[in-house]
């Protein structure tokens, strides 16, 4: 099978698309730190209610809920801030067209353009709804699976993206 030589897509971001890429770097980032929370908030504390571990007289068990509430603060936080960014940043809100081609990236909206070469993306993700490609650390394209016309189209920008990104994409 030949290597497409573009591929086109129009997305109009959606609030859900953009929190699951939110949540989906927080989790990349802070996988070990989430790890450590969800010991120390959930596993811990049911060793103490069965016996396995146990305090002495006279110690309280209000500690144990810190990192349920560092879980919370982490959530909300994320929820929040998403739905910040959603409502002031007119460009996340507008449809946006872009062309993948063998020479890179161009995002075009109403409010605003840009063009950027593969040789300037960090990486690339597909996760279960979207393809991330971050053109830094910070900073992605959010581009929604719900977006293309079809599994074929699908299938088209992914070679695309192996062939231009190679060891940069990482599949599901």
């Amino acid at each position: 099978m030949s290597t497409p030589t573009t591929v086109e897509i129009d997305v109009l971001l959606e609030f859900r698309d953009y929190l699951r890429a939110n949540y989906w770097f927080i989790f990349r980032r802070l996988k070990f730190v989430l790890g450590l929370l969800f010991f120390v908030g959930v596993v811990y504390p049911l060793l103490l209610v069965s016996g396995v571990w146990s305090l002495r007289e006279g110690d309280n068990y209000w500690g144990f809920l810190i990192p349920l509430g560092v879980l919370a603060v982490l959530f909300g936080g994320t929820y929040f801030s998403t739905k910040k960014h959603m409502a002031s940043n007119r460009a996340l809100s507008e449809r946006a067209h872009y062309v993948f081609s063998v020479s890179g990236i161009e995002v075009t909206a109403p409010s605003s353009s840009g063009r950027t070469t593969w040789q300037n993306v960090y990486e690339a993700h597909e996760t279960k709804t979207n393809f991330l490609i971050f053109i830094s650390k910070n900073m992605m394209y959010t581009i929604p699976k719900r977006c293309f016309d079809s599994a074929e189209h699908i299938a088209s920008f992914k070679r695309l993206l192996r062939s231009q990104l190679d060891a940069k994409v990482k599949w599901k």
